[in-house]
């Protein structure tokens, strides 16, 4: 496992990142549990959460993995903040009351005094980013989050909160959290040279896109039971026939190099420039352990110029 600075600060952190979302549902605990401890054994070091996760049962048995394997120290755990955990009008969003009533939520589900780096899940255009960041900033100040980030946010904001944060004083983002993989390349054109610019980490989500990249997915139509795509609409609407006839190319390639088409997939988003880790989010240990691999294999460059084609 290799390891690399975070953005802005000081933090190293694995090349793979442990995604937790399907903890809880449909991993179960017990599952849940053996995935954390082996992901650690491989020296993985970052466990990504949200407040929302199986509705808050990700975090839940993230919190007792640690309290019994005795970890919490070795490790850095994330969660995030903005998506409804209630029907009141006020439980949604990145307004300061919101942020700090998840945030205390979120701690005592980890089982943690601190969480050590806390998302912005998404932005939010109906709440000044200084609000949100004053927030943010108290949660700092009072030691119960260590380190800030953004997560599917544009790049114009994440901008406008630094200069918020420059004239305030409040702690600024060290990451950004996108979508990217080989079907879904947009960070490219805008969030990539941004966060080189202004030394963002870049830590992505959903290498495999619902699946397709893996391999899961052969007609768009017809769905295999208890797949991504069929838990969620906005799933089943980005599984099309165009990228399932690119993960089948991607497969023959990953054939003739003997890796298989999720770690190819992985492995190329890792060698992308700007990238500091891959979330994996492995639904079972099996899963866990043939992505793994991804993080050894190596990529030369008639296999970028293969992808990129």
């Amino acid at each position: 496992m290799e390891y690399s600075r975070l953005g802005r600060s000081g933090l190293k952190i694995s090349s793979l990142v442990l995604g937790t979302m399907n903890f809880g549902n449909p991993t179960s605990k017990e599952e849940s549990l053996k995935i954390v401890d082996r992901a650690i054994e491989t020296g993985i070091n970052l466990f990504d959460c949200a407040d929302v996760y199986a509705e808050g049962e990700s975090e839940r048995i993230l919190g007792e993995a640690f309290a019994k394997n005795g970890k919490r120290k070795d490790i850095f755990i994330t969660s995030k903040v903005f998506m409804r955990t209630g029907p009141g009008p006020n439980d949604a969003g990145n307004s300061k009351h919101h942020i700090i009533e998840s945030c205390e939520a979120s701690l005592k589900r980890l089982r943690t005094d601190h969480i050590d780096i806390y998302f912005l899940h998404r932005t939010d255009f109906d709440i000044p980013q200084e609000e949100s960041l004053a927030a943010l900033d108290l949660l700092v100040r009072q030691g119960k989050v260590r380190y800030v980030g953004c997560s599917t946010h544009p790049a114009w904001r994440i901008v406008e909160a630094f200069w918020i944060s420059d004239r305030y004083h409040y702690p600024k983002f060290i990451c950004e959290q996108p979508p990217y993989n080989l079907l879904d390349r947009r960070i490219e054109n805008e969030i990539v040279p941004m966060c080189q610019a202004y030394d963002l980490g870049l830590i992505t989500w959903s290498p495999l896109a619902q699946g397709v990249l893996a391999g899961c997915y052969t007609d768009p139509s017809n769905l295999p039971e208890g797949s991504r795509g069929t838990q969620k609409r906005i799933y089943a609407e980005r599984i099309t026939q165009k990228g399932i006839e690119v993960s089948l190319k991607l497969a023959e390639r990953a054939k003739g190099k003997g890796c298989s088409v999720a770690q190819l997939a992985v492995a190329w988003i890792l060698a992308q420039p700007g990238i500091t880790g891959a979330i994996i989010g492995p639904r079972t240990l099996g899963q866990l352990e043939d992505l793994l691999l991804s993080a050894d294999l190596k990529l030369d460059e008639p296999d970028l110029k293969f992808c990129d084609a």
